[in-house]
């Protein structure tokens, strides 16, 4: 195999600030300072030092400016899992999840002139690092974007809070007094459930999400307020815990489809595990949504290239990741003082795999 070398002694050389100045016969000074509109240098100069800088091809050094004007124009967008034996980061549900949080987020920081620094990190990280605390005091980043999934110990958040460092959770409130922006999944789940029961469905089956899980918590948690709201008993038997994978869906869906009075309808707190479960029941020989009815949550790509496309409830993630983004700019600009809580309403989307209640359900003649 033949190795061929390159040269680089033709290769173009960085112009600098020093080019600019001697290039102009002025000082460095005054060209930073042009370069930095001021108002100690004539408007006249500002224009010559931008026509030369332009001309030679000259790029202010990006860190340079943000440690002279004393910020480092950066956000952190911190995504916190809960251990790292079972970080869930990698799932394609998780992806779909944060996906558009971050599209959010950056078109905001952007419009303003600001980085995004992403890092994936692990609560035993942030505890035993005191990455929270090093980042604040170091001066690394301008404010933070905080990505909580878990309901665990936040503790780590108090330097932020004691510093009134720029702080925005994102998905969650946490016990701690900071601003934060989240999806009302209570009302999405509750949402569901007053939809199927309105088809007719009184006997509900449910597949949570991990038992740790935040946003699983809050929907098993309307699901049931729901339920009982309406008056019908909790039964244990229609209560299952998933992993947020197809796979858990369908092993659940089925051990539903087992019982001796299966449901007639499957509230799934995530779309990939609604998935599962229609795959699964289609298997088995069942007719979705005229034998059961199914019902996802998050309102993924998924919903609409299966067979039948899943009714589920849409989240404003993007609108999320916006509002946290202008809120931690607005603490950046104004202060930490005013701490804003924002609960976003979900959306029930109704597509074709939910039907009204028929009493035939799995095959069985099911009483009122």
């Amino acid at each position: 195999m033949k190795e061929k070398s390159i040269s680089r002694k033709n290769k173009k050389r960085k112009v600098t600030i020093e080019d600019v100045a001697r290039h102009l016969d002025i000082s460095k000074a005054t060209v930073s300072l042009a370069l930095n509109n001021s108002p100690l240098v004539a408007k006249t100069t500002k224009i010559r030092v931008v026509e030369a800088a332009e001309e030679l091809g000259y790029w202010p050094n990006y860190f340079a400016a943000c440690l002279s004007q004393g910020s480092s124009a950066t956000i952190g967008l911190y995504i916190l899992e809960g251990e790292t034996r079972s970080c869930r980061w990698t799932l394609p549900s998780s992806w779909m999840f944060y996906h558009p949080i971050m599209k959010g987020v950056t078109t905001q920081l952007s419009k303003k002139g600001y980085r995004l620094q992403l890092e994936v990190v692990t609560i035993e990280q942030l505890s035993k690092e005191q990455g929270i605390a090093k980042t604040v005091q170091e001066g690394a980043l301008d404010g933070i974007l905080l990505v909580v999934q878990d309901d665990i110990c936040y503790d780590f958040v108090n330097v932020a809070i004691e510093m009134e460092f720029p702080l925005v959770v994102l998905n969650a409130r946490i016990p701690q007094d900071v601003s934060s922006v989240k999806i009302d999944n209570e009302e999405g789940a509750k949402k569901v459930v007053e939809y199927l029961l309105g088809l007719g469905h009184k006997k509900i089956g449910y597949i949570s999400g991990p038992v740790m899980d935040i946003n699983a918590i809050e929907r098993r948690k309307g699901f049931l307020n729901a339920i009982e709201a309406a008056g019908l008993r909790v039964r244990d038997e229609y209560l299952k815990c998933g992993d947020w994978k197809v796979q858990s869906g369908e092993m659940l869906a089925k051990e539903l489809a087992a019982l001796k009075d299966p449901p007639s309808a499957i509230f799934c707190a995530n779309d990939h595990m609604a998935v599962g479960a229609i795959r699964a029941l289609k298997a088995l020989g069942f007719k979705i949504p005229d034998n059961i009815s199914i019902v996802g949550y998050d309102d993924t790509e998924l919903c609409k290239i299966v067979t039948p496309s899943v009714t589920t409830v849409r989240q404003s993630l993007e609108v999320m990741g916006e509002i946290g983004a202008q809120d931690v700019l607005r603490q950046i600009q104004d202060g930490v003082s005013l701490i804003r809580h924002t609960n976003l309403e979900p959306e029930l989307v109704i597509r074709e795999s939910t039907a009204e209640y028929s009493e035939m359900s799995f095959g069985y003649t099911v009483s009122s």
